[in-house]
């Protein structure tokens, strides 16, 4: 029973309401209210707060997940060195700084390629735009200062390969062909890979980076559209060089045969050979794309957020790649001897068993070092490598 004044609930027994003092037996029965609808109202009234509340919640945690799409893109694998120390840091070069702020460098091996810029509000109207905006980015920092034996060396892997944007400013001629043959020798291998790549370039990273060789960085939110949802985005998919390193040939050899020699990198790796490693997150990645049948993440309209958002989200948890990892795992035991997981990626390399901040394994790195040790190896690599590399063959479609 309800009041008729205020619609508090009572019971049959009282005379006055509780809540508004209202009397309640005045000779008239019609002033205690017995009224189903009066009751449903009252129960749905209680009952679409918490669900207001609910949609609330879902609707911010959905465009904070954006807002951090957009503005963090700090997913990404890296190749590193393990042999830093704290002399080596007092020598790293400052962050890259977009265009709005001023670039510092404190040593020779530093780049003055800007690789953080950010454009908001443009027009996008389809691939197209996307790939020009990209360009254009890469070629307005080719000023007068830019050596023309490196930028013939830009627009040969431009051209063959199919790469947007290539900056390697101040990199040394004979170290940039080096990297090019390692560029020219995957792409005959895995001629399906062109087209995914957008930039290619020498980066600063900053103090906690500094042993970072070279870095791939799958997704970068590039470009924002005036539009209420900022969509179409424009996304850079990159290999980035640490100018530290690859400015720096001699420190670069040292680092990468000391590894390799204490099994922390494959067999005979090389100076130039962290790029290959770097590749094999690439060709990863196109595999992950092949996985849900996205040919292109360089514009990401509306109507494609969700897939995006699972490509992201795979990609950061590594689900796709472990089980790629169990899927050559399987075919190795089918015909070798028993042998744990764990264990058998590890044959790779130390790297191969590289693990997050939290402790979880990055499977995504032994797929890579797999690649690099098949890139420098061929046949003689490890046996694990081999059945990888054939399942990301598979998944990839050469």
């Amino acid at each position: 029973m309800f009041c008729n004044k205020c619609g508090n609930e009572v019971s049959s027994n009282q005379e006055f309401c509780n809540i508004c003092g209202n009397h309640l037996r005045q000779g008239n029965p019609n002033n205690i209210i017995q009224n189903d609808n009066l009751k449903s109202s009252s129960v749905y009234n209680k009952n679409i707060i918490p669900i207001l509340i609910t949609i609330l919640i879902v609707v911010l945690i959905l465009v904070v997940f954006m807002c951090y799409i957009v503005y963090d893109n700090q997913n990404n694998y890296y190749f590193a060195d393990t042999s830093i120390n704290e002399s080596d840091l007092e020598q790293t070069s400052t962050v890259q700084t977009s265009n709005d702020r001023q670039i510092t460098k404190k040593s020779k091996y530093s780049t003055a390629i800007v690789t953080d810029n950010v454009y908001t509000g443009v027009s996008i109207r389809n691939v197209d735009d996307a790939y020009k905006l990209i360009s254009e980015d890469s070629l307005n920092q080719k000023k007068a200062d830019y050596p023309k034996e490196i930028i013939e060396i830009e627009n040969d892997i431009i051209n063959k390969y199919s790469i947007t944007a290539v900056n390697l400013k101040e990199m040394d001629v004979d170290f940039a062909k080096e990297l090019e043959n390692v560029i020219k020798k995957i792409y005959e291998e895995y001629p399906g890979a062109r087209g995914y790549l957008t930039n290619l370039t020498l980066t600063n990273l900053d103090m906690q980076q500094s042993g970072v060789i070279a870095q791939f960085m799958p997704i970068f939110t590039f470009g924002t559209s005036n539009t209420n949802t900022t969509r179409p985005w424009v996304i850079k998919t990159q290999v980035q060089l640490n100018a530290k390193y690859f400015l720096n040939p001699e420190r670069i050899e040292a680092s990468v045969e000391t590894s390799s020699k204490a099994g922390h990198f494959p067999k005979n790796s090389t100076r130039y050979s962290p790029v290959a490693h770097e590749f094999g997150h690439y060709l990863s990645f196109i595999a992950l794309l092949n996985h849900y049948y996205t040919k292109s993440i360089i514009v990401i309209e509306d109507n494609q957020f969700q897939n995006y958002y699972n490509i992201y989200k795979d990609f950061a948890n590594g689900d796709f790649s472990k089980q790629m990892l169990e899927e050559a795992y399987n075919n190795y035991l089918s015909n070798n001897p028993s042998i744990g997981f764990d264990e058998w990626r590890g044959q790779i390399s130390e790297y191969a068993l590289a693990k997050d901040e939290t402790g979880n394994y990055i499977y995504d790195e032994t797929i890579a070092e797999a690649f690099h040790d098949v890139y420098l190896n061929n046949n003689n690599a490890n046996e694990a490598s081999k059945y990888i590399v054939q399942v990301l063959k598979e998944h990839i479609g050469r």
